[in-house]
This record gives structure tokens, sequence and C-alpha cells, in this order.
């Protein structure tokens, strides 16, 4: 069993299989970049065209995808915040912050440094622990924060 997902279409069933395997079956005409669903493929057209059909009825804003209204909205608008932590009183407007947040719970590490042992909850730690290796920082206060990570502290 791959998961435990179910539908009650088979096009809903074979779209979400696509997740479980590298299939990309729509191409960009522009750049001949591939997508796994026809929604993925128009959102990425409109990013060449400029498009954006997403209007915001509170401002001025439009974007490319609804997850980028809906996101603007909650951050700009209603500051809701659906995604609760079961464990404490984190909320948050994204789902994947609260994914991030919870392993501040569980100690989970799972993204990995494939140079040395540092193991990071997020990706951009990990990818500024990266730069520790090359030597390259961006700004004063990051070489500060990875002269701690190469002491191991």
């Amino acid at each position: 069993i791959v998961c435990t997902f179910t539908a009650s279409r088979v096009s809903s069933f074979n779209r979400h299989m696509r997740i479980h395997s590298s299939e990309k079956p729509h191409m960009c005409h522009i750049c001949l970049k591939t997508f796994r669903t026809v929604t993925l493929l128009r959102n990425h057209i409109n990013t060449h065209t400029g498009t954006r059909p997403y209007k915001c009825v509170d401002c001025d804003m439009a974007f490319v995808t609804s997850g980028e209204l809906v996101r603007h909205r909650r951050y700009k608008h209603t500051h809701e915040k659906p995604f609760k932590c079961s464990m404490c009183t984190y909320a948050s407007v994204e789902a994947s912050k609260l994914k991030r947040h919870v392993r501040s719970h569980t100690g989970e590490r799972p993204f990995q440094c494939l140079l040395c042992s540092y193991a990071s909850k997020d990706t951009y730690k990990l990818k500024r622990h990266m730069r520790t290796h090359s030597g390259e920082c961006y700004r004063p206060e990051e070489a500060r924060e990875d002269a701690g990570l190469l002491e191991g502290s």
C-alpha cells in the first residue's frame, strides 16, 4: 500500500497517484517544464504571461494561484490561523509552518547535511548551514550564527 488516499472518481485517483511517481504528462509550450496536473501547468503558464486571475476582494492585489490569494487574505486581512498545534497554543496561516513548528516538540530534524552531521528541522536553516562549507555568507548576522554551527554549538 502506497498511501490511504481514496477517491470517488477514477480521474481523481489517477491524478493523486502521480504524486507517488515521477510522471508529469503536462508540458509548458514556452519553457518545456513539465507538471503532474493541468492546474499546475495553467498556474505556471500564468507566470510567463503575467496573468493574475485571482483578485483580492479587500485590496488591489492579484495572484497567479488561488493558494497565494488565500494566504494573502489570511496574512493581510482576516488574520485567520486555521492550522493549530495540538501540543501548545501555536497557530499558523500555513500548514507547512505548523509542520515545521511541530518538529520543535518532536525534535525531528529531517533535513540532513550531506557533508557533515548537521541536521535541521527546516530547509532554510539547512541551506544557510550549507554556506558554512563554502564560506559564503550573505549578512553579517548569518556569519555569526553559522560560526556557531561550525563549532558545534
